[in-house]
C-alpha cells in the first residue's frame, strides 16, 4: 500500500473513490509491536462517496488475519481480521451530530485536510484488536492464593494507622 494515496474530502462526491490492495508491515508500522510475528494477511478496500444524505462517507472494509502473542501461554496463535467500518466526514467540529443521535453503525471525524489510506486501515485493525489477546480456548488465570471474604482492601490500611507510635 503506498503511502502517498490520500482521500481528499473536498473531492468527494457521487462517483466512488476506490483504494484496494493488500497491507504489508512497513505500510503499518505501528502495527508492528501489536503482533507476534510478521506474518500476516490484511485486504483492504476503502471506499469514498457520497451518500443519499449528500453524507462524505469512507467505508474500510479489511479482512484476513494476524499473530498475536497469548498473555496467559505467551504462545503466538492466529487471530483472525474482519472489519467493516463506516465514517462519516465533517467539515468542521459544528457539522458533527449531538452524541446521542450517534449511530453504532458508524463513527464520525472532522476531515479538513486530506486522509492517508493507510492511516484509516491501520487504525481500523489497531482498535479491531483484542486488548489482551488470549489463545481461543484458554481461559483466563484465575487467582491464586486465599481471598478473604467480606474483607475490605482498606482493612489493613486501617491497622497500620491504629497502631501505638
Amino acid at each position: 500500500m503506498p503511502h502517498d494515496l490520500f482521500i481528499h474530502p473536498e473531492r468527494i462526491s457521487d462517483k466512488p473513490l476506490l483504494f484496494e490492495g493488500t497491507a504489508r508491515l512497513e505500510d503499518l508500522p505501528r502495527l508492528e509491536e501489536s503482533l507476534a510475528n510478521d506474518d500476516f494477511e490484511l485486504r483492504y478496500k476503502v471506499t469514498a462517496r457520497l451518500d443519499r444524505q449528500g453524507r462524505k462517507v469512507v467505508s474500510c472494509i479489511i479482512e484476513g488475519f494476524v499473530f498475536l502473542t497469548c498473555q496467559t501461554t505467551l504462545e503466538a496463535f492466529r487471530h483472525e481480521v474482519s472489519i467493516d467500518d463506516r465514517l462519516v466526514l465533517a467539515d468542521d467540529e459544528s457539522r458533527l451530530p449531538p452524541i446521542e443521535e450517534e449511530s453504532d453503525a458508524e463513527d464520525y471525524l472532522v476531515a479538513d485536510e486530506p486522509l492517508s489510506v493507510a492511516d484509516l486501515v491501520e487504525d481500523a485493525v489497531l482498535l479491531a484488536l483484542p486488548m489482551v489477546p488470549r489463545k481461543p480456548g484458554v481461559e483466563e488465570p484465575k487467582e491464586t492464593g486465599p481471598k478473604e471474604q467480606g474483607t475490605s482492601p482498606f482493612a489493613a490500611l486501617a491497622s497500620l494507622k491504629k497502631r501505638p507510635k
